[in-house]
């Protein structure tokens, strides 16, 4: 009865250790690829070596992503502010013409201010033609 209960327990555990396999195969295609080389090449190779190669490049790899995710806040909040400066600008120049901003101009002007946040030449010109205005946008 114990070594029925000891098979179905040991049973249990390859399946569980097979599962892990699966989910987990690249460390074992890492881990067999350097021991195929050397036994196919005949050469000593220097795991410790490519250990360190494989942390350096992802390392190199995690500095790219912070660095992009990073210039992509910087260029965020540079987009925002030109958009609140530029919407400051307009209702100045509404001010002081004595004339109302209504809601579907304010809208237009921030679905533009939005569709080209990359192109101020853009803004300018279409802000011209909404407002009447010539409003240059940095």
């Amino acid at each position: 009865m114990i070594s029925v209960v000891s098979w179905l327990a040991f049973k249990t555990w390859l399946k569980k250790v097979w599962v892990w396999c699966k989910k987990n195969w690249k460390i074992f295609v890492g881990a067999a690829i350097p021991i195929v080389l050397m036994i196919v090449f005949r050469k000593n190779v220097d795991l410790g070596k490519v250990l360190d190669r494989v942390r350096d490049d992802y390392k190199k790899e995690i500095d790219a992503i912070e660095k992009s995710h990073k210039e992509e806040i910087e260029k965020r909040e540079e987009a925002v502010s030109r958009m609140i400066g530029t919407m400051k600008k307009v209702e100045e120049k509404y001010k002081s013409s004595q004339q109302d901003l209504n809601a579907r101009k304010r809208k237009e002007i921030e679905k533009i201010l939005k569709n080209n946040s990359n192109d101020p030449d853009e803004i300018t010109r279409r802000l011209s033609e909404i407002t009447g205005f010539k409003i240059h946008v940095e």
